[in-house]
């Protein structure tokens, strides 16, 4: 039998002693991050810092291209759903509204309790130098607390699964205008739907129908297809296109104010 003898030598990697990471390009609007982590961020709740390591996250922290505050992230679409939930469900106690609602005026302020602060907490107040002012979040409360709230007919339009949005027509605010609400918001266990169910689909949610612009549509109390849209007459046909030459073409329920006595 014929022996073989290894000589055990150094290895040696291609890459040299050290291998090191190709650099990630830069995010063009923020000095924080890479382009791919706002990417992601901006597509989350957890913002950049929930997809960073814990050396980053202070670096990261608040960036402004996932940041609540910032119009337009997943993050602030939820905020302002929390919003409404608190003030058509779960309202705050009558004198730390009235504190709000003394920010709102903008006017003095009269608080000896000390309430300011449960307010800032929940993101509804913020400081411009030092004077108290609403936040989209706070405003977005005080128009659920007053504001009409209409129950109406909600179809998906288009699902953007990598920013984690969907675009729904809101038939009682606007057939032309699409809403961005998020993914989740839609595709969970209460509607029993999956992302890949969502086109086409026709929901019922109740909406502040008389925003005026579509970013200030939030969307509550979604209810699946299966359900009936209570009071409704089947009246018309929506055709909402997806692509040029493509019809989305759906029967849609939609309410109608009864006259008396007519059951």
């Amino acid at each position: 039998m014929t022996s073989i003898e290894i000589e055990e030598t150094p290895f040696h990697e291609p890459f040299g002693p050290e291998y090191l990471r190709p650099a990630q390009k830069d995010c063009p609007d923020c000095p924080c991050c890479t382009a791919e982590l706002c990417e992601r961020g901006r597509a989350s709740v957890l913002e950049c810092t929930g997809h960073s390591n814990q050396e980053s996250k202070g670096t990261v922290r608040n960036c402004p291209c996932s940041a609540e505050a910032t119009k337009g992230t997943l993050a602030w679409r939820a905020a302002k759903i929390r919003a409404v939930t608190a003030g058509t469900e779960r309202p705050l106690a009558e004198e730390v509204e009235e504190v709000l609602r003394q920010i709102a005026a903008g006017g003095p302020i009269v608080d000896p309790k000390g309430l300011l602060q449960q307010l800032t907490d929940r993101r509804y107040v913020t400081f411009e130098q030092i004077r108290p002012v609403l936040t989209d979040f706070g405003r977005t409360y005080l128009d659920a607390r007053t504001g009409p709230r209409t129950v109406t007919p909600v179809v998906v339009h288009d699902v953007d699964r990598k920013a984690r949005t969907v675009r729904v027509v809101v038939v009682g605010y606007s057939p032309d205008r699409p809403v961005t609400v998020p993914l989740d918001h839609l595709a969970n266990s209460r509607t029993g739907l999956k992302p890949d169910d969502l086109w086409g689909k026709v929901l019922h949610a109740e909406a502040n129908c008389q925003a005026e612009d579509p970013d200030d549509v939030v969307l509550t109390k979604m209810q699946p297809p299966a359900q009936p849209l209570p009071q409704a007459r089947r009246r018309t046909i929506l055709a909402i296109p997806r692509h040029a030459g493509d019809a989305l073409t759906v029967a849609l329920p939609v309410l109608e104010t009864r006259p008396d006595g007519d059951e």
